[in-house]
């Protein structure tokens, strides 16, 4: 029974002496690594400061020379050049988004008796700057009144932004389908009905137009989209207009109404739009103007 008591306290007595030499062990590494570092920081701090105390010497010396005035003069121009700096990576990225804009453009293929004519938005009225456009193409052009002026979706898809409503010799007048002078027919070939868009009894809200004609005895779904007609000699068929938004209820059975007003959402964001295609058909074209090979599609 002794012998066995002896043998337990022999064990306690190792297992506490290897926890002290464990505990010994982690408290020297910990000093050690941490007297390691500094002496390995102080070792190499030569090397790894001069770069950055001569750098910071230079600066601080070129500061030195200079009064409070030509600091404030040299800080002044920092945010200068700061600013045009900025301005240049604007004007960047907005040249960006033209030109792949423009590459829509010219990339789209017209039917057989149609040509494209790309154009650029050279004025735009600042109290009508959705319903107005200048561009830069006109009868020396081959362009005529109620020609379609159309823009190109990232999807590569063409949708209708309005017509020519006047031309000059090198410039025309764009009325789009947020003015409400303008009247164009529209289809909506899942319903089999067609509109009359700027007309009915609805108003304009924001981001919509007015589309009416409509019959009242038909169905019709939102976000049903609207296209060309070719009712309208100038435009071509088939060319996306934008999605039907709503629909005034259709009346009873016993009504008279014989048709409905509603809103149509335009396909075509006219906010920051910079570049346009106008469709011509090639019969109207007249030799002599300014048409080159790579504006014509």
């Amino acid at each position: 029974m002794a012998e066995g008591v002896k043998k337990n306290g022999h064990r306690i007595f190792f297992a506490a002496v290897a926890i002290l030499l464990l505990l010994l062990a982690f408290a020297g590494y910990r000093t050690l690594r941490r007297s390691a570092g500094l002496v390995f920081g102080d070792f190499f701090y030569p090397y790894l400061f001069v770069a950055k105390s001569a750098s910071n010497q230079v600066s601080d010396q070129t500061l030195l020379l200079y009064n409070r005035t030509e600091l404030a003069a040299r800080v002044e121009q920092l945010l200068r050049v700061n600013r045009q700096l900025g301005a240049q990576a604007a004007e960047a990225a907005n040249l960006r988004q033209e030109n792949e804009e423009l590459r829509r453009n010219s990339g789209l293929q017209p039917e057989s008796n149609w040509r494209y004519l790309t154009s650029e938005i050279i004025m735009r009225d600042p109290l009508l700057w959705n319903e107005h456009f200048t561009v830069n193409r006109g009868s020396a052009d081959g362009v005529v009144p109620g020609a379609a002026a159309m823009t190109v979706t990232a999807e590569g898809l063409p949708v209708l932004i309005g017509v020519v409503d006047q031309v000059g010799r090198h410039t025309s007048q764009i009325t789009t389908l947020f003015s409400p002078g303008l009247r164009l027919s529209a289809a909506l070939p899942g319903t089999g009905a067609s509109g009359v868009i700027n007309a009915g009894e609805r108003h304009s809200v924001s981001g919509c137009v007015p589309i009416g004609l409509l019959p009242a005895h038909l169905r019709y779904t939102p976000r049903e989209a609207l296209f060309s007609t070719g009712y309208e000699r100038n435009i071509p068929r088939g060319i996306k207009i934008g999605e039907l938004e709503s629909v005034e209820d259709t009346p009873s059975r016993f009504s008279h109404q014989l048709y409905l007003s509603g809103l149509l959402k335009p396909a075509a964001r006219l906010d920051s739009i910079r570049f346009l295609i106008l469709a011509l058909r090639r019969e109207n074209h007249q030799g002599g103007g300014r048409t080159p090979d790579e504006d014509l599609l």
